[in-house]
C-alpha cells in the first residue's frame, strides 16, 4: 500500500485576524487515497527552524480525513511566536506519508522603537 500526499500541494496557514492574534488555521488540499484515515502536524517554534517528524514536534490531536469537498483543518496556538509547520497523511493501518512542505509562520510581535522623543 502507498501513502501519499501529493495531494497536500498547496499548504498554508491562514491567520485569524483577531485583536491579538491567538491561533491560527492551517489548511491544506486533502489525500484522496481510500484508505486515508488522518493527517498529523509536526511543528518547531523558533526562527528559521526545521521541521522533522519527531515526537517532539508533534502537534496534539490528528486531523481526521474529512468528506469529499472539505479541506482539512488545525488550529495551531502561536501566540508570540514564530517557526514552520509541515503536516503528514496516515492510512488505516497507520502508514504515515513524508512531511509535506514546510510553511513557515510569524505571530511574534516586533521590537519597540527605542528612544521615542519630542523635536
Amino acid at each position: 500500500m502507498k501513502v501519499s500526499i501529493a495531494s497536500l500541494v498547496g499548504l498554508f496557514v491562514v491567520a485569524l485576524f483577531a485583536s491579538p492574534v491567538l491561533a491560527a488555521t492551517l489548511t491544506w488540499d486533502r489525500n484522496s487515497e481510500i484508505d486515508m484515515k488522518d493527517y498529523a502536524v509536526y511543528a518547531c517554534f523558533t526562527a528559521n527552524c526545521i521541521v522533522t517528524k519527531t515526537p517532539t514536534m508533534l502537534q496534539p490531536g490528528f486531523t481526521l480525513q474529512p468528506t469529499v469537498g472539505v479541506l482539512p483543518t488545525h488550529t495551531l496556538d502561536i501566540v508570540g511566536k514564530e517557526g514552520s509547520v509541515a503536516v503528514t497523511a496516515r492510512d488505516q493501518v497507520l502508514n504515515e506519508s513524508s512531511l509535506s512542505v514546510q510553511v513557515p509562520f510569524d505571530a511574534k510581535a516586533p521590537v519597540s522603537p527605542g528612544s521615542p522623543r519630542f523635536q
